[in-house]
């Protein structure tokens, strides 16, 4: 099912994890809204970048995060966050700092080990934090 012009839920919500150990990953009601509204924004980064955005991690059921050892207040299991490269525009640090300095209204944007992106959409009040999280811990900013 199609959420946007360029995202599907198909793709928000795979998840090798629960496909490999037979675990649900539907998601609710609340929080299928809120794929509505990322896959929008995600429309939004697409677009700024030119060329297909790749998503690895998007809605996580709380068994899947847990498993996986993400936040206990992780925004995947809101249905708000996705971690994404999009190889065809450049390096994950690139990337970022293309968003960060974008008018896209998102919540959380963290350059994760330079491998890959973590975006975060609300509905209400976005933060706009960027960080960068490395081996050497979490710093505020896009650090390479």
């Amino acid at each position: 099912m199609r959420l946007s012009t360029y995202f599907t839920i198909e793709e928000l919500t795979a998840s090798g994890y629960a496909a490999r150990h037979g675990v649900n990953n539907i998601p609710g009601p609340i929080e299928m809204e809120n794929l509505k509204h990322t896959a929008l924004q995600l429309d939004r980064v697409r677009a700024l970048l030119g060329c297909p955005v790749l998503i690895s991690s998007g809605y996580r059921s709380p068994t899947v995060n847990a498993a996986i050892g993400g936040s206990k207040t992780s925004q995947h299991m809101l249905g708000q966050a996705v971690d994404f490269t999009a190889p065809n525009f450049g390096s994950p640090e690139y990337i970022a700092r293309a968003v960060a300095n974008s008018h896209i209204p998102f919540d959380q944007l963290i350059l994760e080990y330079g491998q890959w992106v973590h975006i975060s959409f609300t509905t209400t009040h976005p933060r706009g934090e960027v960080l960068t999280i490395s081996r050497d811990g979490v710093k505020r900013g896009i650090h390479a």
